[in-house]
């Protein structure tokens, strides 16, 4: 974590928003293959890189690919043949296959140029063992609008394992525009919310719910339900936040200013046009206009 602050200010090289891993948050199961994307940008740069970082760790190299050469370097640790790259135009994707618990990490794609290395967001791999627990939530099924409330769900079910203590559900968001080194956001301080369980003789289920009150921009992306249930941590699946119309947005739009721009224009070489003619009018037939002054 220091040496990832010492990156910030001395070399200026994490954050370049030109660098996308769409996914902040990735989940899978404990043992399964997984592909962490990176989407790079259309601009000159040397080589291309996948770092790690474990939490509360420093940063480790993983790989490292002269510009879009098909020979990928893997650093030790990391060339035991379960880590590989696809490198393409504007690609540069790491798949992790068999995962580990040491595979749980943040994981930076990066590129060099000039000297200096640029960082993408980050993506943190969250590992979910194989068990009888099902962590689902429910996707937003109406239109939302700003100044909507809207309740969010999410399922845990146990089958086979009752646990002692109930479970204990905390909600994240993930937003695209926040630049931020955190990869997981909570709307505000981390709380219990709303928890109605029931049970039978076979499993458990509880619904956790999260109530969301006057909508604005600022509530847009993914909320992630995490439950503390039988001594282990589930990430849900998450449920993606958007809005279907934003007040002002027409007036906003790059289409909408291009089409008031264009008139504008018009508008001016049509009064050019109009104001040369009479000049060409009035010399020729030696009238003059006067304009009477407001003054």
């Amino acid at each position: 974590l220091l040496l990832f602050f010492i990156c910030i200010f001395i070399f200026g090289c994490v954050g370049a928003q030109s660098i996308e891993q769409p996914k902040r948050l990735q989940a899978t199961k404990l043992g399964d293959n997984v592909t962490i994307e990176c989407y790079l940008p259309n601009k000159d740069f040397n080589n291309i890189v996948w770092y790690k970082q474990d939490m509360g760790m420093k940063l480790q190299i993983i790989s490292k690919s002269y510009i879009y050469l098909t020979k990928v370097d893997f650093t030790d640790g990391y060339n035991d043949g379960r880590f590989n790259v696809t490198i393409s135009k504007g690609i540069y994707h790491l798949h992790i296959s068999l995962t580990k618990k040491e595979d749980i990490a943040t994981y930076f794609c990066g590129v060099i140029t000039l000297g200096e290395l640029y960082f993408g967001p980050g993506t943190f791999l969250m590992l979910n063992e194989h068990t009888s627990i099902m962590v689902l939530q429910e996707p937003v099924s109406d239109k939302v609008h700003i100044g909507d409330n809207i309740t969010l769900t999410c399922r845990v079910q146990t089958v086979d394992e009752k646990c002692e203590g109930g479970h204990h559900a905390y909600w994240f968001r993930e937003a695209a525009e926040e630049s931020s080194p955190g990869i997981i956001y909570t709307d505000g301080d981390m709380k219990k919310h709303g928890e109605i369980c029931k049970d039978d003789s076979t499993k458990q289920s509880c619904v956790h719910t999260l109530k969301k009150r006057n909508l604005s921009l600022s509530d847009a992306g993914t909320y992630y339900c995490a439950v503390l249930v039988c001594g282990k941590i589930m990430f849900g699946n998450g449920t993606y936040l958007e809005f279907s119309s934003t007040p002002g947005k027409l007036t906003t739009s790059p289409l909408f200013l291009i089409l008031v721009s264009s008139n504008i224009i018009s508008m001016i070489i049509m009064i050019l046009l109009v104001a040369v003619q009479c000049k060409d009018q009035g010399s020729s037939s030696g009238i003059m206009f006067f304009f009477k002054s407001n003054s």
